[in-house]
């Protein structure tokens, strides 16, 4: 029996968890704005509770966001290079499942040698932007 398909993104805990801190931010700007006339002690509670429920959901935001991001990455080109030691034919082509550094391919194409082997096997990162 095939195992489940573990879950991609936020859990419903952690959605509710943004949303209430969002509408505690929220509310938190509106009292400040209300205040008008209140105390300075007063507005700066309220300013300083919106600005760390906000800042929260914002930053949380952000590194989910960063977390998609790195799920799905691009994967990597995986090439090898053929040589031959008679006439030193050199020869880069992509890797293939099963292929070994030292393992023998057959004739050289140039000098019709049966010593073609792959000499190394190196990998491409992915491109940066």
């Amino acid at each position: 029996m095939a195992s489940p398909k573990p879950r991609s993104g936020p859990s419903i805990l952690l959605t509710v968890l943004y949303l209430a801190f969002a509408i505690i931010g929220l509310y938190a700007l509106y009292g400040l704005v209300q205040s008008g006339t209140g105390s300075a002690i007063i507005e700066l509670l309220y300013l300083a509770v919106a600005t760390l429920a906000l800042g929260f959901v914002a930053f949380s935001l952000m590194r989910l966001r960063r977390n998609y991001a790195l799920l799905n990455p691009t994967p990597n080109r995986v090439f090898e290079i053929v040589k031959c030691p008679q006439c030193s034919f050199k020869q880069i082509k992509n890797f293939a499942l099963g292929d070994y550094v030292t393992k023998g391919l057959g004739l050289c194409t140039q000098c019709n040698a049966a010593n073609l082997f792959i000499d190394g096997i190196y990998g491409e990162g992915p491109r940066r932007k």
